[in-house]
């Protein structure tokens, strides 16, 4: 039955259709037609009952098509009943003219009541309000949103469990199962069988590589010869079949060097006697320099213990020699010559073997990786994508299948398809299975088969096709294009309109008109032919184009290029070109990266829309990693010298020299990274970042990292890619215990470990950018201008290690011995077809191609696309050139483009390399808008510093107004003296402590403040207790504290004296493994109410031994936050411990008591006991303070000497203290 072309006012809607939708002619506006109709029941063959936002089933590939479709959707309704409104008042018909509604009022191009007479305006005007109320809970989905809400709403008749979870990615479960099998299969073979494994298979990630696309849960079907390998097991085949095959062949190099030794002089001879007389040989292609060339690498071989056979051995073969002889001449013979001829072909049969024997092993991966993960999926709640598919159609196809199939035709009697062309078969046997020539529904399928462009996504153009068959009576077309300029659209007509142009009879290719007037495109005073060729090379054509662009944007800056629409309403109306306008289509990233590079030269910035690169691989990423590490170890030279010999902070080298050698530089470097430090644990790592970002430079150093960025030409590339990675790395934060972890998960990152998709790089702005995109991405978008450099140079080649092709049942099967190879060939050009017609019909106003001057050469097999339409086919459908095809691309332009359709020129030798110089506005003066609301300042994050601040602050200004205001304190708990001395170290009773070391080299002689404090408080978060301390260690803590080498022993003693002090009945921080503790685990304590700070002090009076006087603290809310520097579990106790590195006159236990008090360290450890009693509480199913809590030590580390008498303060708090806690805090 012929196509018919599609009135949306009268297109059947009960019954199964199918909308063959070209580009460009308006899919998404006929859809939303076509929704109206149903929600108003209008028009003719009308569906029996108007239909409700949720009972209408819209289903899309992608989440931005459903966002866009529901937006389109809305529009229309809400535009409907501004319509109706005024039509139920004034029964004027023209309320709807010239609008997206005019369909309801049109026939055969005259305005018509006959529609509307049937329709109650009021009853219209409240439907349409309804829907445009309800269109929130419109049934606008992805395919695969579709399937899951399906599954999760009817999991009984589906037969699968209710906590389905959603997985968008399985790499790491895959890759798991793919070593699996690598591992069990490949470990313990022969050398032989090992080394063909690894040459061809590489490794388990490259064969998850090849197979990926068809894990699916049913393995594919094949076509081989030897169909009883792939019934086998792996180990049968591994050891039966690959290991024989690579056995026969092996010994062939031995074979062929002995008998090339044996018959050399006697070949050499005959050669020289040629050679001495007139030569029956061709002097291009065996004189006698050929045979001393030839002869010595042959001869270098054989020496060797090379086992691969140099190409040069076959030239000396009886029929190459009778082919390389002069007209009239005869090759002299030798049984050498026949002998090679007959290894050469045993080779090749032998490699033929050892092809097919990779693609078995391909299957015997792919089928067992199949069933292992349909095993555990069925274990397990974890669901993919693909898996919503299947279950859902096996649930259709099951028992209770008919069941399902009608309450979904229930819930929606109505469903429309859109991008059909992109389905598979799994796909359409659902919908089939629930819609089609069911009389109770409708179902719409709107697709365009010559836009079908991704296969390689699983989409199957066979599928498409056989729909389309089911469809026949309910074809419908549409006939107008309102994307493109006229002459364009009758150019891309006068390319495809010829029979098979996409190779298929089924897929056919029907003229469109233009549907709208368009404006022209306008160049150096001239109107432009809708299509311009460039005739060159392919190493040109990135040039050219580049150069092509810079003209037109210098002729924009004169008010010389742009568009024009000259019809009367728009008054001549000329828009100026600009970058945005103009977009490149390239196959792949390679040749975006070509086209960005020749525009960068030319000063044109472009942005690539198609990349899909992950974030963690630019170099932004490995030189954050440097600063972070410098930001956790701030006094560490050789951490502060890497981040800052980044790109980011773009020092030079002089500069960098100038700062290693000048201690005051560097010491103002290590106070700002401290600084940053300090940030990050107080306020997060993205704000930290910012402020680096944006710091302008302090102390004279000059590091104005956002100023210097955006003075380089990829600048919005790197800031957005820094943008990005500092906004993943706060989304970790919340995942990781401390800033080290973070760290490590961002390097991990960096080496590829346990990616996810929201890592792919983001787009930087696409605001006065050219624009660079694949032509699979660029499918449904449209530009003003497209060029495409190098879709006439590619010669076409089926590639595929897994090569596919369709049986007469349009089955897919895996044609293992390339039987199908004609087949599989013509699939693949009818691909490349679709894909140049989708390249084609982007544009709006004019595509720019460069193209050979002729096609093929003198190649044998050669096929291109754009060669393919322009000798309308006469180039056939498989690799090889058939015919007598015209080559020239002059002559094929001419034969069938119309003049006035296209220009044609020849791509100079030179290209031009000149610079595009943008014309500058004048500066416009901006300011910041002034803030004018409220912020509570009541709410905060504090710390125990911070309260023992405020405490002492309000102690000393009792009575008057607080100097110290809350929400401006945020620093951390101090574990060292603020100030470097605090007595002097001659003092007998501290030093009698350490009487085995000189003075000079006692812990007590090392400076205190700030940089001693941390450094040692890193050396024990990095520090494994249960290993030896490493020279290492040491010697980058004498770098960080800047002491010499002779430092080393002395500090190595000292630690292991704190390794081994007894902290309680006898354990030792030695005794610790990584597994059993926590290092520096952040916690916050959420006030979620005022603090009660009456009721806080009556409780320490209560059940506080230490307790002195009442603490003064003015209201706070919000987080209370901080750090324990240990965690450990201790037979079945948890214990927590803080270092402090403070210098005292003796370490007795008394005496670090009274420092305690006065530092108010017992208010520290009883909010970190509140914080372990709560953290206890979630993770222990029968957690009890007096069982669980062992207690808290405070490790004073000068003063331990591993006897366990000093350095060492031991408590456990009070339970009720800590319960009366947790609830004044409602932690």
């Amino acid at each position: 039955m012929p196509v018919q072309h599609l009135n949306p006012i009268s297109t059947p809607l009960q019954t199964t259709t199918l909308i063959e939708a070209s580009a460009g002619t308006g899919k998404t506006f006929t859809m939303a037609s076509l929704y109206l109709r149903l929600l108003l029941q209008a028009g003719d063959n009308a569906f029996s009952v108007p239909l409700t936002v949720e009972q209408i089933l819209v289903v899309t590939f992608t989440e931005a098509s459903t966002e866009e479709l529901k937006e389109r959707i809305r529009a229309r309704i809400h535009l409907a009943k501004a319509q109706f409104a005024a039509y139920r008042e004034t029964q004027d018909l023209t309320v709807f003219l010239n609008t997206d509604n005019e369909f309801l009022v049109k026939e055969n191009g005259q305005l018509t009541d006959r529609f509307l007479a049937k329709l109650d305006p009021n009853e219209a005007f409240r439907r349409l309000g309804f829907a445009e109320q309800n269109m929130d809970l419109a049934a606008v989905y992805t395919i695969h949103g579709f399937c899951r809400r399906m599954l999760m709403q009817y999991a009984v008749n589906s037969g699968i469990h209710f906590n389905l979870e959603l997985v968008t990615d399985e790499t790491d479960l895959l890759n798991r199962l793919a070593n699996d099998f690598w591992r069990e299969q490949f470990y313990g073979q022969s050398f032989v069988v090992t080394e063909f494994i690894h040459r061809k298979l590489e490794s388990p990630q490259q064969v998850l590589k090849k197979i990926r696309a068809y894990l699916k849960g049913e393995t594919l079907k094949v076509s081989v010869n030897r169909p009883h390998l792939l019934t086998m097991s792996t180990a049968e085949f591994l050891q039966q079949e690959l290991a024989v095959h690579l056995a026969g062949s092996d010994n062939i190099p031995d074979e062929l060097k002995s008998a090339w030794t044996d018959n050399f002089a006697e070949i050499s001879a005959l050669f020289e006697a040629n050679y001495a007389g007139a030569s029956v040989f061709n002097g291009n292609k065996f004189k006698r320099d050929y045979f001393i060339a030839r002869t010595a690498k042959i001869q270098a071989w054989a020496d060797s213990e090379r086992r691969d056979i140099p190409d040069e051995l076959w030239y000396f073969t009886q029929d190459y020699l009778n082919g390389a002889v002069l007209k009239g001449k005869t090759a002299f013979s030798h049984p050498f010559f026949d002998y090679l001829a007959e290894q050469k072909a045993r080779i090749e049969a032998a490699q033929t073997q050892l092809d097919l024997d990779e693609k078995i092993l391909l299957f015997h991966y792919l089928r067992t990786l199949n069933e292992r993960l349909s095993a555990y999926k069925r274990h397990h709640p974890e669901k993919s994508f693909d898996d919503l598919l299947r279950l859902l159609k096996n649930a259709l196809q099951s028992e209770r299948g008919e069941q399902l199939a009608t309450f979904i035709r229930h819930q929606y009697p109505f469903a429309m398809v859109d991008e059909f062309q992109d389905t598979d078969e799994q796909q359409y046997q659902i919908f089939s299975a629930i819609y089609v020539n069911r009389p109770d529904c409708g179902f719409m399928m709107i697709g365009d088969p010559k836009q079908a462009i991704y296969q390689f996504r699983g989409a199957d153009i066979f599928t498409y096709l056989k729909a389309a068959k089911d469809a026949e009576q309910e074809r419908f077309t549409l006939s107008k294009n309102y994307r493109s300029d006229g002459s364009l659209i009758r150019a891309v007509n006068g390319l495809f309109d010829f029979p098979a142009a996409f190779m298929y009879d089924d897929i056919r290719f029907e003229p469109v008109a233009a549907g709208k007037d368009q404006a022209h495109f306008v160049w150096r005073g001239a109107q432009q032919a809708p299509m311009a060729f460039y005739l060159g090379s392919r190493e040109q054509a990135a040039e050219y184009c580049a150069d092509n662009i810079r003209q037109w944007l210098t002729s924009a800056d004169e008010n010389q290029a742009g568009f024009v629409m000259d019809t009367a309403q728009d008054n001549g109306r000329n828009l100026r070109l600009r970058p945005e306008n103009i977009a490149v289509l390239v196959r792949k990233g390679s040749d975006a990266e070509k086209i960005k590079s020749a525009l960068q030269r030319r000063g044109i910035a472009s942005v690539y829309l198609s990349d899909r690169t992950n974030v963690f691989d630019c170099a932004e990423a490995r030189e954050l990693a440097f600063i972070l590490a410098a930001c956790l170890n701030p006094f560490s030279e050789r951490h502060i010298m890497n981040a800052l010999a980044t790109g980011i902070f773009a020092f030079s080298m002089a500069q960098l020299q100038q700062i290693k050698r000048q201690a005051e530089l560097l010491d103002g470097w290590m106070t700002r990274f401290e600084d940053y430090q300090r940030i990050w644990r107080r306020q997060g790592v993205l704000p930290m970042l910012h402020r680096i970002f944006l710091d302008k430079g302090k102390r004279g150093e000059q590091a104005d990292i956002v100023g210097q960025i955006a003075a380089q030409a990829n600048a919005e590339r790197r800031l957005t890619d820094l943008l990005h990675l500092a906004e993943l790395l706060q989304e970790a934060a919340v995942l990781h215990e401390s800033e080290s972890a973070l760290l490590s998960w961002f390097e991990r990152q960096i080496q590829g470990k346990d990616r996810q998709a929201e890592q792919q790089v983001r787009l930087e702005s696409e605001r006065n950018l050219v624009k660079i995109v694949t032509i699979h991405k660029s499918k449904g978008l449209e530009y003003d201008l497209v060029w495409l450099p190098f879709l006439g140079f590619d010669d076409v080649k089926n590639r595929d290690e897994i090569s596919i092709f369709h049986d007469k049942d349009a089955e897919a099967l895996w044609d293992m011995n390339a039987r199908h190879q004609d087949i599989s060939a013509k699939e693949k050009l009818a691909e490349e077809m679709r894909l140049l017609y989708v390249a084609l019909t982007r544009a709006k106003y004019q595509v720019a191609m460069a193209l050979p001057a002729e096609f093929g050469g003198k190649k044998e097999s050669y096929w291109n696309p754009v060669w393919y339409a322009l000798s309308r086919g006469e180039i056939g459908d498989g690799m090889k050139i058939t015919g007598k095809a015209e080559k020239q691309t002059a002559v094929l332009l001419s034969a069938h483009l119309e003049a006035e359709n296209y220009t044609l020129e020849t791509i100079p030798e030179t290209v031009s390399g000149d610079k595009w110089l943008p014309q500058t506005n004048a500066e416009v003066s901006l300011s910041a808008a002034t803030f004018t609301g409220k912020i509570e300042q009541n709410w905060g994050v504090t710390s125990f510093t911070a309260l023992s601040r405020m405490h002492e602050q309000n102690r000393r200004f009792h009575g008057e107004e607080s100097a110290v205001e809350f929400t401006a304190i945020f620093d951390d708990a101090l574990d060292y003296d603020e100030q470097q001395d605090v007595f002097s170290p001659t003092d007998e009773e501290a030093n009698a402590l350490w009487r085995n070391l000189p003075a000079e080299y006692s812990p007590l002689a090392l400076k205190g403040g700030a940089k001693f404090g941390v450094i040692l408080h890193r050396f024990f978060e990095k520090h494994d207790f249960s290993q030896p301390i490493e020279d290492a260690e040491l010697l980058a803590l004498c770098q960080g504290l800047q002491l010499d080498e002779t430092w080393i022993q002395p500090l190595k003693m000292w630690l292991e004296a704190v390794l081994t002090t007894p902290l309680s009945a006898g354990f030792k921080l030695t005794d610790i493994r990584p597994q059993h503790c926590l290092k520096e685990m952040q916690f916050y304590l959420n006030l979620d109410r005022t603090f009660d700070v009456k009721a806080f002090n009556l409780l320490l009076r209560q059940y506080h031994p230490l307790y002195q006087q009442p603490y003064l603290l003015d209201d706070i809310r919000g987080m209370l936050r901080g750090f324990i520097d240990l965690v450990y579990r201790h037979d079945g106790k948890y214990y927590l411990l803080d270092y402090k590195t403070n210098l005292l006159p003796a370490y007795s236990e008394e005496r670090i008591r009274t420092d305690i008090q006065q530092h108010y360290y017992d208010l520290q450890y009883l909010l970190y006991s509140l914080a372990l009693h709560c953290f206890l509480q979630r993770r222990l199913p029968a957690y009890d303070y007096e069982t669980h809590f062992g207690g808290v030590i405070y490790a004073y580390v000068r003063g331990m000497d591993g006897s366990g008498k000093t350095g060492v303060f031991t408590t456990r708090p009070a339970a009720r203290l800590i319960r009366g806690l947790e609830e004044l805090l409602h932690a």
